[in-house]
C-alpha cells in the first residue's frame, strides 16, 4: 500500500530538515509519517505529528554539493552531506530505487547498525513508501554516519538464541563511554577479550535475529533493543536488494550483540499470561494517538513483522507500547 498524497506533501516538507539534530539525535519525522500514514492516521493526527515536531530539528545552511568528490569521500562529513545526498539522488534517479539499492548497499553493509540502526531503518521506509527522497536521505545518513563494529568473524555451533546470554556471562560489567547508544555500542568493542569472542553462529537466518531481537525487547523492555526490533523490520525491507544477503544479516546480527551488550548484563525473561491481546486495530488507532516516536515506530514495526512472522510477543510489545 502507498502513502497518501496527504502524507507525501508532509514528507516534501519534513525534507527541508537535516536527517539528525542536536548531538546525532535522529530526525524521526518522515519514520513517524510513514509509520502512521500505514496505520491509518488521519491527516489531522499527521499535521500534529509534522508539527510537534518541527521545532526541534535543524534546517542548516549547507555549501551547495560539489560534484568533484567520491560517495566514498563524504564518509563521516558533515561538510559533504549534500553532496552524498545529491550523488544518492541521481543514482536513484538514473537507475530507480532498486537496482540502486543493489549498486550502493554493499559498501554500507558493514556499518549497518551505524547511529543506533536509524540510517538503515530511514533507508527502509522509504522502500516502504516507494518514496525516492527518504530512500536518498536514508542513504545519505547512513553515509554520514559510517561507523564499524569490529568483532570476531569467528562462528559457533549455538543457535543464535543461545549467544546472548553466552556474551551476558562472558562480559558482565561494559565500562561504557558517555554519549548515545552509538557510543555505548562502540565501548563495547573495545572491551578487553571482544576480538577473541565469538558471536557468530553457523546458522544464520533472518527469522532466527527476528526471533532474538523481539524476546530481547520483551524479555528486557530496554529501550537500545527497542533499536533492535524496528531495525529488524527494516533489515527484512531492504534485504531483497542486498546483492549477498548473508553478508548483511552477519552484520546486522553483530549490531544487535552489541547493543544488547551495551544495555548491561540483563536476564531475558518473558512473562506471558496467555491473556487475549489487544487487536492490532486497537494498538494501531492507540499508536496513532501518541506523541511518542518510538511508540510510533515500534507499534508499526510490530504490525508488520507479526503479519509476517505470526509470533505473539508482537502483539505483547506493542500492546505494552501502546499503554493497553
Amino acid at each position: 500500500m502507498s502513502i497518501t498524497r496527504y502524507c507525501a506533501e508532509l514528507l516534501e516538507a519534513a525534507s527541508r530538515y537535516h536527517v539528525r539534530y542536536g548531538d546525532r539525535l535522529a530526525n524521526h519525522l518522515p519514520m513517524v509519517l510513514i509509520a502512521l500514514d500505514k496505520m491509518g492516521a488521519s491527516r489531522e493526527q499527521l499535521r500534529h505529528a509534522f508539527d510537534r515536531s518541527v521545532p526541534h530539528l535543524e534546517r542548516p545552511e549547507f555549501l551547495p554539493p560539489k560534484s568533484n568528490v567520491s560517495i566514498a569521500e563524504c564518509r563521516n562529513r558533515e561538510e559533504l552531506f549534500p553532496s552524498a545526498l545529491r550523488y544518492y539522488e541521481v543514482q536513484i534517479k538514473q537507475h530507480g530505487i532498486g537496482e540502486c539499492l543493489r549498486r550502493e548497499l554493499p559498501p554500507l553493509l558493514p556499518a549497518i547498525a551505524s547511529a543506533a540502526f536509524h540510517p538503515l531503518i530511514r533507508t527502509a521506509y522509504g522502500v516502504d513508501a516507494d518514496h525516492q527522497q527518504e530512500v536518498a536521505a536514508g542513504l545519505a545518513y547512513w553515509n554520514l554516519e559510517y561507523h564499524t563494529l569490529p568483532a570476531s568473524e569467528e562462528r559457533t555451533s549455538e543457535h543464535a538464541s543461545e549467544i546472548l546470554p553466552r556474551l551476558a556471562e562472558r562480559f558482565p560489567l561494559i565500562s561504557l563511554a558517555p554519549g548515545n547508544i552509538a557510543d555505548h555500542m562502540k565501548s563495547v568493542t573495545q572491551q578487553r577479550g571482544w576480538m577473541d569472542t565469538a558471536i557468530q553462529p553457523e546458522q544464520l537466518g533472518l527469522e532466527d535475529i527476528a526471533r532474538v531481537a523481539i524476546d530481547a525487547y520483551c524479555g528486557t523492555r530496554e529501550f537500545t533493543l527497542l533499536h533492535g526490533v524496528t531495525g529488524c523490520h527494516a533489515l527484512r525491507l531492504v534485504l531483497p536488494y542486498c546483492p549477498e544477503p548473508e553478508t548483511a544479516l552477519r552484520y546486522f546480527w553483530e549490531g544487535l550483540s552489541v547493543a544488547y551488550l551495551s544495555t548491561g548484563p540483563k536476564q531475558i525473561t518473558i512473562v506471558d499470561s496467555n491473556e487475549e491481546l489487544p487487536t492490532w486495530k486497537g494498538v494501531r488507532k492507540k499508536a496513532c494517538d501518541s506523541n511518542d516516536d518510538h511508540v510510533i515506530k515500534l507499534c508499526y514495526s510490530c504490525w508488520q513483522e507479526c503479519e509476517h512472522y505470526s509470533a505473539r510477543n508482537y502483539q505483547i510489545a506493542a500492546s505494552s507500547a501502546a499503554d493497553f
